[in-house]
């Protein structure tokens, strides 16, 4: 059901406007991901998606075209629905993550490996993530990490950390905005969690 869902919403939500847009499907051992081209809609990013019902629709015909069809039970209640049958069926969170313009990708956890399937991130890595507490900026981050070198920690730290998808920019359409901060996006919370457990 939950992977069902997923797919559908990609079908709901992908950019349509790009003849190189579309749906991607990606299974391996320890996880399934779904990925659309496209963003997320206004107003909405990859933590409300966790928390609850977002009902903002980027094609509102097509998603109309799915319920009529009987592929989508009801309008902008996706989400809940991919997170309720994870729940019943004893799966860890489903995973979204917002690659700003480029795409947007759900990844579903495979039971007898989902602790172990958060990525392996380096060293550096592991080191700004139990760092960020809210959003902050790349200047504060690097003052707190007493590194000087600011090539530096943009090459070891926080571009493994965005291409990973743990971090993730709070203003994506704009990398260079001078009101740039950073946050944990549902990956990184999970990998926090399991170095907190470490």
């Amino acid at each position: 059901m939950a992977i069902r869902e997923g797919i559908v919403n990609a079908f709901a939500h992908r950019d349509y406007s790009s003849f190189s847009g579309g749906i991607k499907v990606e299974i391996s051992p320890v996880r399934l991901q779904i990925w659309n081209s496209g963003s997320l809609p206004d107003g909405v990013d990859a933590d409300k998606l966790q928390q609850g019902h977002i009902s903002v629709l980027r094609n509102p015909d097509i998603a109309h075209a799915l319920y009529l069809q009987g592929y989508m039970e009801k309008l902008g209640r996706g989400s809940v629905l991919i997170r309720q049958a994870c729940e019943e069926n004893g799966l860890a969170p489903p995973v979204w993550y917002s690659e700003g313009n480029s795409g947007v990708t759900l990844t579903f956890l495979t039971p007898e490996v989902a602790p172990e399937a958060t990525p392996e991130v380096t060293p550096e890595v592991e080191k700004l993530i139990v760092l960020v507490n809210g959003d902050i900026k790349r200047i504060e981050l690097q003052h707190q990490l007493k590194l000087a070198d600011a090539e530096h920690f943009r090459k070891h730290y926080l571009s493994p950390a965005l291409e990973q998808g743990v971090l993730a920019m709070t203003i994506p359409e704009k990398p260079t905005s001078s009101n740039q901060r950073y946050r944990l996006t549902s990956l990184g919370k999970i990998v926090r969690k399991r170095l907190d457990g470490q």
